[in-house]
């Protein structure tokens, strides 16, 4: 189980939650956007492992469990529910961060479906954390390393 951020490009008109659901044909990946990611994820997390098998592109930050993939030419983020409180809270923000990143080089719009709401409308990162307590509690909690 893990809390994912989604990533669209919206057409006129359309959308986010729209742009989500409308079926896209499979695009070609953007490896100058994956390398200008993984640097920017770099700058934000320190080390981190990459795994490039074509057309698939991951990256893992074992500390906080942050994941961005590349598939097929679309993005996508997620993290465990291994953390709980002010530690939840903490990841989340990252991963908000390195979502920014993944916006500002590919320029695809975050959403958050936990959420329901694009990332540009999220006000509180701490609307998120009550979901990660509620699995840590259910799976038993799991510390996360300083980032």
């Amino acid at each position: 189980m893990s809390y994912d951020l989604y990533f669209a490009r919206r057409g006129p008109g359309q959308s986010l939650t729209e742009a989500l659901e409308t079926p896209t044909a499979p695009r070609q990946p953007d490896l100058e956007a994956w390398a200008e990611v993984v640097a920017g994820i770099r700058d934000l997390l320190g080390d981190v492992r990459t795994v490039e098998y074509p057309p698939n592109w991951e990256l893992d930050h074992e500390a906080t469990g942050i994941s961005v993939s590349h598939w097929g030419g679309d993005w996508e983020l997620s993290v465990p529910y291994w953390t709980h409180g002010a530690d939840a809270r903490r990841v989340v923000g990252l991963l908000y961060e390195a979502a920014s990143v993944v916006e500002r080089v590919s320029g695809f719009e975050c959403f958050d479906p936990q959420l329901g709401l694009p990332k540009a409308e999220v006000a509180d990162l701490g609307a998120a954390v009550p979901m990660f307590d509620a699995v840590a509690d259910r799976f038993g909690r799991r510390g996360v390393a300083n980032a």
